[in-house]
């Protein structure tokens, strides 16, 4: 798996070209998922990488968790992708569909979980469970999870019945939202770690970011101190300080321009040591520094 790739998170489809600037810039990885662009950025990253050789990472939505329901997904995934295997298929959320994406500060989360979706640590098994039959068909080539915590990873490496161990967790990870105790135990289970929002997300609002007490995290002054020492952007960056901690790296920007300097700026320079103190003592610590997902009530992931 290629370690910096491009993600298509918020893209829309009428954002047709903006894929292929990045497969012309050099991105040879594509990240996508079910979900994106309502269902339609799978079509859009299908026309664009036709007749390419391309890395491509889909993910498996919530709301067809479970065996029948998985295969499903995944159809309708390669479908849309017009592949017959993808590279790399996770699982994109351990926990619950909705039965309703507009909720209520008077209704309990409980109230709002798909019928069948009561009882998500086992239900997340039999999801498991034809990802890894998809694998040992040929429909995938790796398969993965994304936002795992500890918990979920331990439940998922010790289920008896395991067959396939996940290779990749992809999971919030920059300066604020560092995840230590995670990070450790992928590497411990050498499941590789694929950061995404790396340069702090795009769910944040400026009353978010007041109510952390911190500035956006391209703002940060140990941010911008780096990017003024190596003539860099700040966005250059905080990808460097991912890769420098061996995490593969999934940036998106809908202008051209920014997506060639991404690509091009990343083996410019390295962080000094002193650098990278800086930006690890920015951690907010647990999940404080998510910022990503934030009208989801379960963001923090503290469900079985």
């Amino acid at each position: 798996m290629p370690m910096v790739g491009f993600g298509t998170y918020k893209l829309k489809e009428s954002d047709k070209g903006v894929v292929s600037s990045a497969l012309r810039a050099g991105y040879r990885l594509v990240d996508t998922a079910h979900v994106y662009a309502g269902g339609k950025m799978e079509g859009v990253v299908g026309k664009a990488i036709k007749n390419r050789e391309v890395f491509v990472t889909t993910k498996h939505w919530r709301g067809f968790h479970g065996y029948d329901a998985t295969r499903q997904c995944l159809a309708q995934s390669l479908g849309r992708l017009g592949v017959d295997a993808v590279d790399l298929y996770l699982m994109h959320w351990p926990g619950p569909g909705y039965s309703a994406m507009a909720r209520s500060k008077n209704r309990s989360i409980e109230s709002y979980f798909k019928k069948g979706h009561e009882d998500m640590a086992s239900l997340r098994l039999e999801t498991w469970r034809a990802m890894e039959d998809a694998y040992l068909s040929g429909k995938c080539r790796a398969i993965g999870v994304s936002n795992f915590t500890c918990d979920h990873l331990r439940k998922l490496l010790a289920w008896p019945d395991l067959r396939v161990r996940p290779t990749v967790n992809q999971i919030e990870l920059h300066p604020y939202l560092q995840q230590r105790d995670l990070v450790f135990l992928c590497e411990k289970e050498n499941v590789k770690l694929q950061a995404y929002a790396s340069l702090g997300g795009q769910d944040s609002s400026a009353k978010d970011w007041a109510a952390l007490g911190m500035p956006p995290l391209l703002d940060h002054p140990a941010v911008l101190a780096a990017a003024e020492a190596h003539g860099a952007t700040p966005a250059a960056v905080l990808l460097r300080w991912a890769l420098q901690h061996g995490y593969a790296i999934i940036p998106k920007s809908r202008s051209p321009d920014r997506i060639a300097h991404n690509a091009a700026a990343l083996d410019r320079f390295d962080l000094s040591d002193a650098e990278m103190a800086a930006l690890d003592a920015l951690d907010l610590g647990g999940m404080n520094g998510r910022l990503t997902w934030r009208r989801d009530e379960l963001r923090a992931l503290d469900f079985e």
